[in-house]
């Protein structure tokens, strides 16, 4: 059976001016790439990488700010059997100093030959190999060049992982297991029809959802895509949901926080303005599913023409090239309340009539050809309800991060299977997401995930929303809860005791320190999810300023 690569389809794009991708321009206006433009722009810049000395194999640092230029520099690094890695642009405000690490990180681990990002960036940039400006690429000439052959073995790009709990990590996409992914998303979990599908997406390229999700799932059924710079998206929220107005867009992506901001921001006016009737899959990924967060959202945009039913929970992983699992299509969120109790002790019961409960959000079922299982800290696969670390195998799976031989015998076993680090549970097939290993709070013997405390939070007036981090202190006997909150300074005052009452209340669980700091405070990874293992030393060292 013959292996067909994105090159391969690249390539039937000849004589195709179909329209491939929509780009924003700063100015508002749009920007119509057609197949046929797109070919002749990857190749172009294969030829300017190729005449900066890469040969096949060499690797190639992208910065991935503006969509525009980046996407065809990545094809074109593909075409001309390079290896791709995306990285995160430097941030418009704070520091910069965070991305000088992240940029380091990428140059020790992956080792590329080359950096290219925007002109504008250049003077921003330090970096201890040769650097080039996309435009100097776009200005070379295609040579005309067969792209190399395709091997689904050969390792198409690395994807550093989110770092939210420990440092990035370089993941091996191989070409084979890029291409399982792409396609279960797009006929499995999306059933896409190209000539009445369009998608949109503001969510950054350096990130495996939007990678995979808005770039390479596309490209395997010819789905036309909009980008949106995420810069946009940061300025101004609206422009996620305005754009899928303007452009009919009917999939989009987000992940939990967006959904929240996106509610916060709607006015009856913004909504009226809106007609968002043909958006049939708006999916919700990256971080455990916040229900109050998307009833707010559907609830919001309803008057828009927003069926509760066209929002998918997903769950995945870069360590899985991106998606695992997808809820149904078309069908109502799987919503359950289940015992608190119960829960931190890893089970997952009905509540009974009046006792503390928990909401979890039901995720969907695992692709075909895959398998997902719950296992115990020896292992062992875990019955049905109990809650344990969640394990993958299948097509999609990566084998290795790259130039850490350490993490990748903790993460990838020999027999395919890959831990993911994440927390939950199945049930009848159905995957419920509880949080990750690494963040679990342990206090006084239970044991409760950082998002249902967080969550709480940020509903409060004057917190963040995103703006939250629950760790522990070390206590005499046990662990104590504290609470990093982000929030206005003329809030700072009565948040403590408006945290300890709802935690208490909801939670059944002390709060021994309740720490407001200004927005922007809590350290977050390239996609935006705080850095709790990170915030918690930062705490520990006394190196966060507290509001009041």
């Amino acid at each position: 059976m013959s292996f067909l690569w994105f090159t391969d389809i690249l390539q039937k794009y000849e004589e195709d001016d179909a329209p491939a991708h929509e780009y924003l321009a700063p100015d508002g206006s749009w920007t119509t790439l057609t197949r046929r433009q797109l070919l002749t722009e990857t190749r172009t810049a294969a030829a300017a990488l190729t005449g900066a000395g890469l040969r096949p194999g060499d690797r190639v640092a992208l910065v991935a700010g503006d969509p525009r230029p980046f996407v065809p520099a990545f094809l074109g690094a593909l075409w001309a059997g390079l290896v791709p890695v995306p990285i995160a642009p430097p941030p418009l405000l704070g520091r910069g100093d965070a991305w000088a690490e992240l940029l380091d990180t990428v140059v020790t681990a992956a080792e590329p030959r080359l950096l290219c990002l925007d002109a504008a960036q250049r003077d921003q940039v330090r970096a201890p190999i040769p650097v080039t400006a996309y435009q100097e690429l776009a200005d070379a000439l295609p040579d005309g060049r067969d792209p190399l052959p395709a091997d689904p073995e050969r390792i198409a790009y690395l994807q550093f992982s989110s770092g939210s709990t420990a440092r990035p990590r370089a993941v091996a996409a191989r070409a084979g297991a890029v291409l399982a992914n792409a396609t279960a998303i797009v006929h499995q979990g999306l059933a896409v029809d190209p000539a009445a599908d369009r998608a949109l997406s503001w969510l950054p390229l350096h990130h495996d959802m939007g990678l995979v999700g808005f770039l390479f799932a596309p490209l395997t059924v010819g789905l036309p895509v909009s980008y949106l710079p995420t810069n946009a998206f940061v300025r101004d929220p609206g422009s996620w949901l305005r754009a899928m107005s303007e452009r009919s867009a009917t999939i989009t992506f987000a992940p939990n926080f967006a959904f929240a901001l996106a509610a916060r921001r709607a006015t009856p006016e913004r909504v009226a303005a809106l007609d968002l009737s043909r958006v049939r899959a708006v999916g919700c990924g990256g971080e455990p599913v916040n229900r109050e967060a998307l009833r707010r959202f559907t609830e919001a945009h309803a008057p828009a023409g927003l069926r509760p039913e066209a929002v998918l929970p997903c769950y995945g992983l870069a360590e899985s090239t991106l998606a695992v699992t997808f809820h149904p299509r078309g069908t109502p969120l799987t919503v359950r309340q289940v015992s608190t109790a119960a829960l931190d002790r890893g089970t997952a019961e009905p509540a009974a009539d009046g006792a503390p409960s928990t909401e979890v959000i039901g995720c969907g079922r695992v692709f075909r050809d895959h398998e997902l299982t719950v296992r115990d800290e020896d292992g062992r696969e875990l019955p049905d309800h109990a809650v344990g670390e969640l394990w993958v195998r299948g097509p999609s799976a990566a084998r290795e991060y790259v130039g850490d031989p350490e993490a990748t015998a903790r993460t990838f076993r020999p027999d395919g299977w890959v831990r993911t680090g994440d927390r939950g549970y199945l049930s009848g097939g159905e995957l419920f997401v509880t949080g990750r290993q690494k963040d679990l709070l342990i206090v006084r013997g239970h044991n409760t995930d950082p998002q249902r405390v967080e969550w709480l939070v940020e509903a409060l007036p004057g917190a963040r929303l995103g703006g939250v981090v629950a760790c522990t202190r070390p206590a005499e006997e046990t662990e104590e809860l504290v609470v990093v909150v982000e929030c206005r300074t003329s809030a700072a005052a009565e948040l403590p005791d408006l945290v300890r009452a709802v935690v208490g209340e909801r939670l059944a669980m002390a709060v021994h320190d309740v720490v407001p700091v200004r927005p922007g405070s809590i350290p977050r990874t390239t996609s935006g999810k705080p850095r709790r293992q990170e915030t918690r030393r930062r705490y520990l060292e006394g190196e966060l300023a507290r509001v009041c």
